[in-house]
């Protein structure tokens, strides 16, 4: 009898650490919207459109877009994941660095990079830092460190 308690009680920590372990490596949040963005700098147009979805842990972050783009009357298609690494830009604010990016596009994505890394980063490849934020409504905003370009709900 006192072998089969032991084997419960062994169990039942198991399932403990288990429970724990699985719950360090959920996501901080994770969120997806359908997004609209319309931008005019000068005679440079674009509107895009689609779903975006965001997963970020401690200290990675994905990120998923998949629209269609049109830049002075050009249409594409914009379908890809952003998988990056990150750290705090500034203690003090909601800004982050991303210290490596790995991009996968998917076959039917056609758009230039330069237009759809403007969508969410600046021009500058070596200075991409991204706001994020969460509100105390469960809203998740974020987009470049000039301004918040989409929102989502957090799961």
């Amino acid at each position: 009898m006192p072998n089969r308690i032991a084997i419960v009680v062994i169990l039942i920590v198991i399932m403990l650490i288990g429970s724990f372990l699985h719950y360090l490596h959920q996501p901080q949040f994770k969120c997806e919207s359908q997004f609209t963005i319309a931008q005019q700098i000068n005679q440079d147009r674009i509107l895009s459109e689609g779903i975006i979805s965001m997963s970020m842990t401690d200290k990675n972050l994905l990120i998923g877009i998949d629209g269609l783009v049109t830049h002075n009357n050009e249409k594409y298609i914009i379908s890809r994941t952003l998988k990056a690494k990150y750290k705090k830009y500034d203690a003090g604010s909601h800004l982050y660095k991303l210290l490596y990016i790995n991009i996968i596009r998917d076959d039917t994505d056609n758009i230039n990079d330069k237009i759809a890394n403007n969508l969410l980063f600046t021009e500058d490849t070596d200075n991409r830092i991204i706001f994020i934020k969460e509100s105390e409504h469960g809203i998740i905003l974020f987009g470049n460190h000039n301004f918040p370009q989409y929102g989502c709900r957090k799961k």
